[in-house]
């Protein structure tokens, strides 16, 4: 291990200079070109063989071979937001409307550090390494494409770091079985029948019937899901017309849905068609509902033996005081779920919070920032896991 740590401090100032470029120049789904060619060219100069192509294009999957017949993957996600920078860093986006507000510059740069550690210490390796980088894991669901394209195919594990703002720097959080919710989205369109709003009842107001169907969509959760199954009806957005003294023809909705359990998700969905069907006919006017299809996110199990195989690891490799249990599972979503479906797994929250007596910006807020000394304990960590199971 102090080996491990030799290397870590010695590659970590390129490794900061990594991120920092990554940083300044974000790429959000499917469009990570410049992020895909930065990776490249840091596997290139560290000797890591990978190939191209994947996930549409900006994916990378790199191979390191051992002596051994087991093989683990490690993954990290490239994509940005689409926010407005308001960090006041000096590497700060230099892309409009661009920005890491979810870490992922730090996810990619200790996968890279990783790799390079690995490599150096490929005599210790026991086994196949695949170090793999996802493109569109905000929105997308570029995951599916790297499970569908047979990445995983000969993979016994598969393990991925996210920043974790609310955990105390250098921590891991971590939680066997459901950590995080399904997600799908749907837009509702209402038709109605447009007039002039001094003369109401000339027409049929959509804006009124989306008013009274984000109100009736609340008694999904509390009225027709069990209190034990966690679940969420969010109504995020409502666009209607453009004067203000104009009753519009349409009104537009989109929102998201979330649970654990399949049953629950397609309970909701269910729910959501109904009312909102039911609640527009009620009003004179009709209502189209569009779901999200193949972009939905599946809940995250993480497998308990490798969850388990993980605190280990943290233990062992960052301290016992590293280790946090996380209390229950969050309603967000991560297309990390994919590649557990397919292999056991597990996905864990890496502390970033320098100041625990401080409340960190959130992940998606646009003064997040993953932080330069996180670094090291992500690259440390994932080497571990590594080493740790193909040695076992």
């Amino acid at each position: 291990m102090d080996t491990i740590n030799h290397t870590i401090t010695d590659i970590l100032p390129e490794l900061i200079e990594l991120r920092h470029a990554i940083h300044r120049h974000p790429e959000i789904r499917f469009e990570e070109h410049q992020t895909s060619d930065r990776i490249a060219h840091f596997l290139d100069e560290a000797g890591v063989p990978y190939k191209r192509g994947y996930a549409k294009g900006t994916g990378i999957v790199a191979v390191i071979e051992g002596n051994g017949p087991k093989t683990v993957a490690l993954r990290a996600d490239i994509d940005a937001l689409e926010i407005q920078e308001q960090t006041g860093l000096p590497f700060a986006s230099e892309i409009p409307n661009r920005m890491h507000a979810c870490g992922h510059d730090g996810h990619t740069t200790c996968l890279c550090g990783a790799a390079k550690v690995l490599m150096r210490h490929r005599d210790q390796l026991h086994g196949t390494v695949k170090l793999i980088f996802q493109p569109a894991e905000e929105q997308a669901a570029g995951g599916r494409f790297i499970v569908q394209e047979g990445v995983l195919e000969g993979v016994d594990a598969v393990f991925a770091l996210h920043a974790g703002p609310s955990l105390p720097l250098g921590t891991v959080g971590v939680r066997d079985g459901w950590l995080m919710a399904s997600a799908d989205w749907f837009q509702i369109t209402i038709h109605g029948i447009g007039c002039h709003g001094a003369d109401p009842g000339a027409g049929v107001d959509p804006v009124l019937v989306a008013a009274h169907i984000v109100t009736a969509l609340q008694s999904i959760v509390s009225r027709e899901i069990d209190p034990w199954h966690a679940a969420v009806v969010t109504i995020a957005t409502i666009n209607a017309g453009h004067a203000s003294n104009i009753i519009p023809d349409t009104a537009q909705m989109t929102g998201t849905y979330r649970s654990f359990r399949p049953e629950i998700h397609e309970k909701l969905r269910d729910s959501i068609r109904r009312i909102t069907e039911n609640v527009a006919t009620a009003f004179r006017a009709t209502a189209t509902i569009r779901f999200g299809g193949e972009e939905a996110y599946p809940a995250l199990y993480n497998d308990e033996r490798m969850t388990q195989f993980a605190r280990e690891t943290i233990t062992e490799a960052l301290g016992p005081d590293a280790l946090i249990e996380l209390p229950y599972p969050i309603m967000a979503a991560e297309d990390f779920s994919y590649y557990l479906q397919a292999v056991p797994g597990s996905f864990m929250f890496l502390g970033t919070n320098p100041n625990p007596d401080t409340q960190a910006p959130s992940l998606h807020s646009p003064r997040f920032d993953f932080g330069d000394a996180t670094i090291p304990h992500g690259v440390k960590l994932m080497s571990s896991l590594a080493l740790r199971f193909l040695s076992e």
